[in-house]
């Protein structure tokens, strides 16, 4: 089996013993050890994943037809389209079956085996027909699929499958009929040319789908194979005719499936657009109808301070800087949480960007938030990546200004931004030497409106990490944080490599 997951490989083998089959199994992952299993192994069926990391099912089919043409394939896959299952049974596959209807496996393999024990008999009734006709009658009424013998267009020699694909009570309803009669009738042309190419050119017709007629009038799906002969002296067609309406009937269901998996996305798209519209509409609510109140608070503040400020005590005008400043603060939280909102459902905008060009525009951006302090910057050289500018300068403000915020209290204040690439992603760092937290509660940073500090010790409506890791969520990256009480912290983002390569940029 081509299978890089050990646990599929074992449902697999599950799943055939509970169908009786008694066999002796190798999984392989590598076109290496597939050819050497193919020589050595010298396996009876093949079943094979779609997609490998390294190996693809499509080339392990290729390398079988040419190796073990003989050998019975089926791709045994987590999801195949429409298309790419066409593709697999044309290119040689037997049969494909889904991995979360495995129930059908042992079906599908004791039918594939039983077709390619057919094939085998086809060819020995084939090299039996040179050496005596009788022979050649009896080793094909042994054959499941249908043979009959057509010589000047008329039908000399049926099978017993044949009889019964085409609903007929005996050979002698059959014998002597235009072959011709049988076909649909939208295909009889293509039919009569090939059958006149093959006694003209003597030359084999490959198997190709077509559709018959039975005596009853119902249609069947078949493939046809024909090759040149002489019957009675004259030249002559043996036919074979393999139903293949239950694999149409499943081409069927996987096109129905299809659409009707195109019908439910098309329905989610829908609910998700009028959620969005609901929304916006909340949104402007929120921006609208609550800013209305606060700017009445905050006016009405500023009046009485300026009329009756003289006339009150100072516990009054403590009372109303209170009040103004829990305004101004309610104003921040919805400002924060419309910024929120509008993240989510901002349309992504990716292309190449120098990571060190975003942090130097915050930095100059923070130039008068800084003025006074110490602080040491020290910033790597960190490399181009792939994304939305304008979010990810949202992201990088967001981690400085908490480095800046929660440094206030140190002497001299350091922030570190650097950078680590792997295979797989860039991972971009902010480290400060700041208040820290208790790792304890590290879970809970990411989260809105949570705090590990109290406002009146660090300002902050609680939204700023949760939209770190909203933008970065969208870009397929993670997000996480290391610290520890008054030794500092470290915010750590990472962005999935994608593309070319890049050169870092200082």
């Amino acid at each position: 089996m081509v299978e890089d997951e050990a646990r599929d490989a074992e449902l697999v083998q599950h799943t055939l013993r509970e169908g009786g089959f008694d066999f002796s199994f190798r999984r392989v992952d590598t076109e290496e050890a597939f050819v050497e299993a193919l020589e050595k192994f010298q396996p009876g069926i093949i079943l094979s994943d779609h997609g490998l990391p390294a190996f693809d099912g499509f080339a392990a089919l290729a390398i079988a037809r040419k190796r073990r043409p003989d050998t019975p394939f089926i791709f045994v896959t987590g999801s195949l389209g429409e298309e790419m299952a066409i593709k697999a049974l044309k290119s040689g596959a037997e049969d494909f079956v889904l991995k979360h209807h495995l129930g059908s496996l042992p079906q599908a393999v004791h039918r594939a085996l039983r077709q390619a024990e057919i094939r085998a008999e086809r060819r020995r009734a084939e090299e039996a027909l040179q050496s005596s006709e009788e022979r050649y009658r009896s080793l094909v009424e042994l054959s499941p699929d249908a043979l009959f013998i057509a010589c000047e267009g008329r039908i000399v020699f049926i099978n017993s499958a044949g009889v019964r694909l085409l609903g007929a009570p005996d050979a002698g309803a059959i014998v002597g009929r235009p072959m011709l009669e049988f076909a649909h009738p939208a295909e009889r042309a293509i039919v009569e040319e090939r059958m006149r190419a093959l006694i003209e050119e003597n030359r084999p017709v490959a198997f190709l789908e077509q559709r018959v007629i039975r005596t009853d009038g119902r249609e069947v799906h078949v493939e046809m194979a024909a090759a040149p002969m002489k019957f009675e002296g004259r030249p002559a067609a043996q036919v074979i005719l393999h139903d293949i309406t239950e694999r149409k009937q499943w081409e069927a269901e996987i096109r129905r499936l299809n659409v009707e998996l195109e019908q439910r996305v098309a329905e989610r798209t829908g609910e998700l657009e009028a959620a969005n519209r609901e929304l916006e509409a909340f949104s402007y609510s929120v921006s609208h109808d609550l800013r209305a109140p606060l700017r009445h608070i905050e006016g009405f503040v500023e009046i009485l301070r300026s009329t009756k400020g003289d006339a009150l005590d100072e516990e009054s005008r403590h009372y109303l800087s209170t009040i103004a400043d829990s305004a101004r603060q309610m104003g921040r939280l919805i400002d924060d949480l419309l910024a929120f909102s509008r993240t989510a459902r901002a349309e992504l905008r990716k292309t190449w960007i120098s990571l060190n060009e975003i942090v130097r525009d915050v930095l100059r951006e923070l130039k008068p938030d800084v003025a006074g302090r110490k602080v040491e910057w020290a910033i790597g050289v960190l490399p181009q990546a792939e994304g939305d500018p304008t979010l990810l300068r949202q992201v990088f403000s967001n981690l400085i200004c908490n480095a800046l915020k929660y440094t206030r209290n140190r002497r001299v204040a350091r922030v570190e931004i650097g950078s680590t690439v792997t295979e797989s992603e860039i991972i971009v760092f902010v480290k400060d030497n700041g208040v820290g937290f208790d790792m304890r509660y590290a879970s809970k940073l990411f989260g809105v409106f949570q705090r590990l500090h109290r406002a009146s010790d660090f300002e902050g409506t609680g939204i700023g990490l949760a939209n770190v890791r909203r933008i970065i969520h969208r870009h397929g990256g993670r997000t996480w944080a290391e610290g520890e009480v008054n030794r500092g912290a470290t915010f750590y983002f990472s962005l999935p490599r994608h593309g070319e390569r890049r050169e870092s940029v200082a």
